[in-house]
């Protein structure tokens, strides 16, 4: 598809509506006016593909062989079928970890592990994929079979993969590829598909959490290594390489640090994008409040900041980006919040904040394993689940600028174009996505469109427990799939002013908005 001519963001632009806060500041709540809507649609700050929303899932699921993940469940193929087109990471801490033999056995299960004993809902919900420190632990085989599996089933559902290596192989001071040229060749003689690699997961930690240290410039002659191998094998010499992995440059002087002497060594150059994480909070310490608190909300757009001050004072030029791992909350997330209805305030916001700052991709941690799953153990969906695949069936193209009449810092939003395809809108539809933040219903107007029939999409918690709730509502009806089947979520039509609720969030559609920059996207 052609590419739509756009203009650079402007940083003024975008943070016109999102302005710095205090995180422990107190919010005064605002009354349930009306609130005058503007979008700005002649001129698009991004452009955002089908595969913008992208998913992860630990390297770690490999070393615990898999619990709970079956696949040959065709609920869990449905589940997983239903986000495509979409991006699979394969990454986390246990990456460096990973160790590749086609003929090789399995590794057993660590010794404190027991099936037996331990409810796998429980154990998710403690983030039982945390790190073992002890490497004799941590080292593990995946063998050729487990590759198959894999492989396999992101054939069959549409994932394609993106595969972190094992950065902890030395020889002579560098990167040692041989293991990933094992995995490669394994790979090629099967005609896997790798459109994408990385080396290494947050390598600004390294000292802290394993008293090694890999500086920047090494892993930049590291990807050099990684870029010759790749280059050897038809299949996967066009493949992107995508580092160095930084985590939450808000909170880590030393990973913003890293990252300039990695692109101050020719890192601009050695990866076909940069890559970072993010994390709004310890999963430990988390509270409901903080996951409706615009200043915990706005770390990202500080993080988003230095990340592109950075580049452009070494890069000289907007280097593109993705967030390879992301979620609310690091070690796991937060039990019985990341996995709630209250969870998808941070992650709907990272997503179009993410796209307002020109983000190529977002990779939600994860797909499954941990409290921020967007599938539990006993693969039921969690309510990320359905904001992500209504995102994903409602959203691509460009992205636009928002204003109110009255700026709130308790109501957020977002707009893009409509994507076609499954609720078959025309080439021209708008979608605006709102975060209410207010513990106050509010009402939009959308007099730019006059008295135009819109679609609404309102999620809201799905029982009694209320912002804890582990269900959602669309439109007042609960999300629940019938044995295998996805629900087809249809919109609630209405004409004029919409009035959303309390401490909610959602889309709206309108069809008949005919944005000339939608339709040259669509059409090219």
């Amino acid at each position: 598809m052609a590419v739509v001519i756009i203009n650079t963001v402007d940083q003024n632009v975008v943070k016109q509506d999102l302005v710095l806060s205090d995180p422990n500041e107190k919010i005064e709540q605002r009354s349930g006016a009306s609130q005058r809507i503007v979008i700005d649609t002649s001129t698009s700050l991004h452009i955002t593909s089908s595969h913008y929303l992208s998913i992860a899932i630990d390297s770690g699921t490999i070393r615990w062989k898999f619990r709970g993940f079956d696949f040959s469940s065709k609920k869990l193929q449905d589940l997983a079928k239903a986000l495509s087109p979409i991006y699979i990471r394969y990454g986390g801490n246990y990456a460096d970890f990973l160790h590749f033999d086609p003929d090789g056995t399995e590794s057993a299960l660590p010794k404190h592990w027991d099936q037996e004993k331990q409810d796998l809902d429980q154990t998710f919900d403690s983030g039982f994929f945390d790190l073992p420190f002890d490497k004799e632990v941590a080292n593990f085989t995946m063998t050729g079979r487990q590759w198959d599996n894999i492989t396999r089933f992101c054939d069959k559902v549409g994932w394609d993969i993106m595969f972190d290596f094992n950065l902890f192989y030395w020889r002579n001071g560098f990167w040692d590829p041989t293991n990933a040229d094992l995995l490669l060749r394994y790979s090629a003689a099967r005609g896997v598909k790798i459109p994408s690699f990385q080396l290494g997961n947050e390598p600004n930690g390294f000292s802290r959490n394993y008293n090694l240290s890999i500086e920047g410039d090494i892993l930049v002659q590291d990807f050099m290594i990684l870029k010759n191998l790749i280059s050897k094998y038809p299949q996967y010499d066009a493949s992107g390489l995508y580092g160095p992995d930084v985590t939450t440059l808000d909170f880590h002087g030393s990973a913003r640090t890293y990252l300039q002497n990695f692109l101050r060594a020719g890192g601009c150059d050695a990866v076909t994008e940069i890559s970072v994480h993010h994390y709004y909070k310890n999963g430990r310490a988390a509270k409901v409040k903080d996951f409706l608190n615009p200043g915990v909300l706005d770390s990202l757009l500080t993080n988003l900041d230095f990340l592109l001050n950075i580049t452009m004072e070494v890069c000289k030029f907007h280097k593109p980006f993705r967030l390879t791992e992301t979620s609310s909350c690091y070690g796991g997330g937060a039990p019985k919040l990341s996995d709630a209805y209250v969870a998808g305030f941070m992650w709907l916001d990272k997503l179009g904040l993410s796209a307002k700052y020109k983000a190529t991709h977002v990779f939600r941690q994860s797909f499954f394993g941990g409290s921020y799953a967007l599938v539990n153990a006993k693969l039921n969906p969690n309510p990320d689940y359905f904001l992500s695949l209504l995102y994903k069936r409602l959203i691509e193209g460009p992205v636009f600028n928002v204003t109110t009449a009255e700026p709130n810092r308790l109501l957020r939003l977002y707009a893009h174009c409509a994507r076609k395809g499954f609720y078959n809108y025309p080439d021209g539809a708008l979608v605006l996505y709102y975060l209410n933040l207010a513990n106050q219903s509010i009402t939009f107007d959308f007099a730019q469109y006059g008295n135009d029939a819109v679609d609404v999409f309102l999620l809201t918690p799905g029982d009694a427990m209320d912002l804890t709730s582990r269900f959602v509502k669309l439109n007042g009806q609960p999300l629940v799939m019938k044995d295998s089947k996805v629900p087809d979520m249809p919109p609630k039509h209405e004409t004029g002013d919409v009035t959303v609720a309390a401490e909610s969030f959602g889309f709206i559609v309108i069809p008949s908005a005919d944005i000339e920059l939608c339709k040259r996207y669509h059409r090219s």
